[in-house]
């Protein structure tokens, strides 16, 4: 046993040490903004890879444009030129052509072929990087034959790889040369290599980095301020749990962060108002018992003590033996009270539930206590139909409704008083009463009159009985589907209570 108790003070020194590195919440407040994070990084790289990838492809485009806007002014250079042959015959133009071809190849790495017809056959010439005229060529790919022969119908061209002699990297981009009148003479070419022509995706990442890092940074912050905002109330919440585990049942959880962390705090406050009144209803149920057993257990020790020792003359002690039995007697109920109460309340207390008539039930009820309304002298007033009030009901536990509540009502009538019961119907119901012109109840007993061991000064049940009938009236009926209330003025006390009617039996046919 002192192992066991020697292990718990490790475990409890461990989390101790833990919380003082920690924190009580320094685990989950590490995993919340690791998490966030993670999230917030993940979703700022993926984005940055989109756009990147979008502007990438953007600028592509915009490049590849670029590289045919040059083929497209070399060609516009020769619009008044229908042959070839005059670019080499006119100096201006060969210079021209030659500045415009330099800037190309210097800006874009890239060359420039000039092709047109001769004789109906096609054929390619240019100028070198050096300026000098390449000699002419003609075309018999079928591959470049057909590329050029989309050209020469008005349309660009845009082919990886067309001259194999070039190599499988060079793009070609074709443009129409077309002459002043409008028809197509001829074609422009320009040779780029495809790695050139690439928009690299680092170079375009490398532009966005400093907007992505600003991100990256905001959302650490913003991982920061939502994971302390999320484990805040959960430090509270705990810190509330750990005061309630010592009893501290008046600690309530203050929380203001809406959403279901609030719910999650007013239904925790909620439940320490229910263990509060628990346990309040707990040292009253305590002391209640021990005040009820220990005055009828006083008072039959002072009796039996002094019949032994001879305080009594002989002809009195029958007299005194009377008041112990009626202590006996007194203590039996509460202990049977007790045991039924603590029964119903477990759940241990069966139902033998059967179709039977209310009316019967107060009829026998009425007479068993017919020799103590005789003694009062009391007028009894009997509501009770001739037809039966059929409910599915135990017959016993209807029985003790109906004693517990006549004999209360018994208890506070004066000499002579008058009790009035009653059964009826109303819809699917059926209902009960029992009314008295006692003292009453007073306003502020009432809503308490039905808790355990409850007795006011004033109230129906002061001075006399255990206080429990009628907390045991009331959960009977709970456990029927029933309900009871309680209405009261001075002269005029009325209980009343209701159960489902019992549905009616179907005849056999005769």
């Amino acid at each position: 046993m002192q192992e066991s108790f020697s292990g718990g003070d490790s475990c409890r020194q461990l989390t101790t040490a833990a919380e003082r590195r920690h924190g009580p919440h320094g685990g989950i407040f590490v995993r919340m903004f690791l998490g966030f994070l993670a999230i917030t990084l993940v979703t700022v790289l993926l984005f940055t890879f989109i756009l990147t990838a979008s502007l990438q492809a953007q600028r592509q485009t915009a490049y590849e444009d670029e590289v045919r806007a040059q083929a497209r002014e070399v060609a516009s250079y020769m619009s008044h030129l229908n042959q070839l042959q005059f670019v080499f015959e006119s100096s201006t133009m060969r210079y021209v052509l030659y500045s415009k071809m330099q800037t190309i190849q210097e800006r874009y790495n890239a060359d420039i072929w000039i092709v047109s017809y001769d004789n109906g056959r096609l054929l390619y010439q240019y100028l070198d990087r050096g300026g000098n005229i390449v000699d002419p060529t003609y075309i018999t790919s079928e591959a470049v034959l057909e590329q050029i022969t989309l050209i020469y119908q008005g349309q660009e061209i845009r082919v990886q790889g067309l001259f194999p002699e070039l190599g499988d990297e060079i793009v070609t981009i074709g443009v129409p040369w077309k002459y002043s009148d409008g028809h197509v003479v001829g074609a422009v070419l320009l040779h780029i290599s495809i790695e050139d022509l690439r928009v690299r995706f680092m170079d375009v990442a490398a532009s966005l980095l400093p907007a992505g890092l600003g991100v990256l940074i905001l959302g650490v912050v913003f991982s920061f301020v939502l994971a302390r905002s999320q484990t805040r109330p959960l430090k509270e919440i705990t810190a509330a749990v750990r005061d309630f585990s010592k009893g501290r049942l008046d600690r309530r959880v203050q929380l203001k962060c809406g959403g279901e962390l609030q719910a999650l705090g007013e239904e925790i406050n909620r439940m320490a108002f229910e263990l509060s009144n628990m346990e309040e209803s707990r040292k009253s149920f305590v002391a209640n018992v021990s005040h009820e057993l220990r005055s009828p257990l006083t008072s039959i020790r002072g009796y039996v003590q002094a019949m032994r020792d001879g305080a009594f003359p002989e002809e009195e002690r029958e007299k005194y033996m009377d008041v112990v039995l009626d202590e006996t007697a007194r203590l039996t109920a509460l202990v049977r009270d007790l045991l039924d109460l603590s029964r119903i309340e477990s759940g241990k207390f069966p139902l033998n539930l059967e179709r039977i008539d209310l009316c019967e039930q107060m009829r026998r009820s009425l007479l068993s206590f017919e020799q103590r309304i005789d003694q009062k002298h009391v007028e009894v007033e009997a509501e009770l139909p001739d037809t039966p009030c059929w409910v599915n009901a135990d017959a016993d536990r209807i029985r003790q409704v109906i004693g517990n509540l006549i004999d209360n009502a018994l208890k506070f009538l004066p000499e002579g008083g008058k009790l009035g019961v009653g059964v009826g119907s109303a819809g699917k119901r059926v209902y009960a009463y029992v009314e008295d012109n006692g003292p009453g109840i007073g306003a502020d007993d009432l809503p308490f009159i039905f808790d355990r061991f409850y007795k006011a000064d004033k109230a129906h049940t002061a001075g006399m009985g255990t206080g429990l009938g009628l907390s045991i009236v009331k959960r009977i009926l709970e456990q029927h589907g029933g309900s009871i209330s309680v209405s009261s003025e001075p002269g005029q006390t009325v209980f009343r209570f209701e159960l489902a009617a019992a549905p009616e039996e179907k005849k056999l046919p005769q």
